[in-house]
């Protein structure tokens, strides 16, 4: 059985090729990285911790804008494909094969914001790993997060569509099992201090082939959340 992590492996410096195998997520990444900068306000010297960072997409434009990035993933392809690209670009990124469960121990409350984009989806247990991940972020701090919906029109869309008919993502990317309702994100994070404070749509437009910021959170959703002051 493949892991999650394993997944990703084959992907090497695909993930910086913009009509390769993940060529959607460079169409989606301005538009996230737009609306998760514009939550945040003033970024530069901001700590920020991407989980799942993957080849390092949105790491890279948190580090542009001038924050203080740390990076982790499981995949050591991707980190390695990461770290290459950062240090052509110039950039300093603090990039780390490992997960939340071990960096947590030694980063209680250490970020100011804590970025799970396209990683929820293909998470096993997702009340520990959001638990580890949220004890990371600082009182007051922002989570910013983007996922798949769990109904029937993102299992034919996300799925069928996008992998097995348009080739949009690899297919075997997702499994629907771990896709995640709004209302049970809501749940999990309330449960750690954390309240969504909005929830957006990410749909996708096949007439001009370029995704939105929408209302329509059935597929994608994305958003960002806020820990409570005097929660750890």
């Amino acid at each position: 059985m493949t892991t999650e992590s394993e997944k990703f492996e084959k992907y090497g410096q695909e993930w910086w090729n913009p009509t390769g195998k993940l060529f959607s997520l460079h169409r989606i990444n301005p538009l996230r990285f737009d609306y998760f900068s514009g939550a945040a306000g003033e970024l530069k010297d901001k700590k920020v911790l991407d989980i799942g960072c993957g080849g390092g997409l949105l790491a890279e434009k948190f580090a542009g804008a001038g924050a203080s990035v740390t990076g982790i993933d499981l995949s050591p392809v991707a980190i390695e494909a990461a770290g290459k690209h950062a240090f052509d670009a110039g950039l300093s990124i603090d990039y780390r094969v490992s997960s939340p469960s071990k960096l947590a121990p030694e980063k209680s409350e250490a970020y100011d914001i804590i970025v799970c984009a396209e990683v929820l989806e293909h998470v096993d247990d997702l009340n520990a790993f959001l638990k580890d991940s949220l004890s990371m972020l600082k009182p007051g701090g922002l989570f910013f997060f983007g996922t798949l919906n769990k109904t029937m029109k993102s299992r034919f869309l996300a799925i069928f569509v996008a992998e097995d008919l348009l080739g949009m993502v690899p297919r075997g990317t997702h499994d629907y099992r771990k896709f995640v309702r709004p209302s049970v994100l809501k749940d999990i994070l309330e449960e750690n201090g954390v309240e969504i404070m909005e929830l957006k749509g990410m749909s996708y437009d096949p007439f001009k082939l370029e995704f939105k910021i929408s209302n329509d959170t059935t597929v994608n959703y994305l958003g960002y959340a806020k820990k409570r002051q005097g929660e750890k």
